[in-house]
This record gives structure tokens, C-alpha cells and sequence, in this order.
């Protein structure tokens, strides 16, 4: 259900959305698990850039042949809640290993919601 990362004492929700959606969407499905209290909890947010690039490994996992932990799901993309430039936002490409920017509307990758454990 969560993943809880000692490192950055961030808890993570271990599968992301079920459904790829655009950035905005990922808003509604943050409130979603917040009044579902997913995980017992009440307080999961939209992860930052920076949140999620820590999630990025520097070596491809073999066995998911993705760029993070097996631990998680096996989702390519993930959207964070850092904005670029106009209607731009940022999200985790774990399939290579790196954060991108692309425009808000024009793609549909999931979300992985995070707190602070």
C-alpha cells in the first residue's frame, strides 16, 4: 500500500493511479485518496519535482527494467506538481530514468501521491 523512504522520510503510495490522466486531473485524485483516507491518512500531496527525482535510480533495475525501486509499481510516468513554463509540468520517466517537461494537456502519465511519514 505506502513505501516509507528513510532516507528522505517521505511515505510514498507504492502503486500510482490505477488511470493515466492529465496534470490537472491528478489534483481531484490527490483529494480523492485524502478523503479516502488512503493509508490511514489525510495529508497526501502532489510530490514535487525534486520529490520525485529521488525516486529515479541511477542504475536500470533488471528485473522491472525501470529506473526505480521494485518496491513500487511498475508505472513509466509520473507527473509532479512543479509547473515549467507556460502550461508546462514536470514528471519522472522511469523508463529513462530521468525528469522531463512536456505541456500540461498533451500527455497522460499517473500520479503518485507522497507525505511527509
Amino acid at each position: 500500500m505506502v513505501v516509507v523512504d528513510s532516507k528522505t522520510g517521505l511515505m510514498w503510495q507504492r502503486n500510482a493511479s490505477d488511470d493515466r490522466m492529465v496534470w490537472k486531473q491528478g489534483f481531484s485524485y490527490i483529494e480523492k485518496l485524502n478523503s479516502l483516507k488512503f493509508g490511514g491518512h489525510s495529508d497526501w500531496r502532489y510530490p514535487t519535482k525534486d520529490e520525485l527525482a529521488s525516486l529515479i535510480l541511477t542504475e536500470e533495475n533488471r528485473k522491472t527494467g525501470l529506473f526505480i525501486d521494485a518496491a513500487f509499481g511498475k508505472e513509466r510516468n509520473c507527473w509532479s506538481s512543479t509547473e515549467g513554463a507556460h502550461h508546462e509540468a514536470c514528471y519522472a520517466d522511469f523508463y529513462y530514468g530521468d525528469m522531463y517537461v512536456v505541456e500540461e494537456n498533451y500527455a497522460n502519465f499517473h500520479v503518485r501521491a507522497v507525505r511527509n511519514a
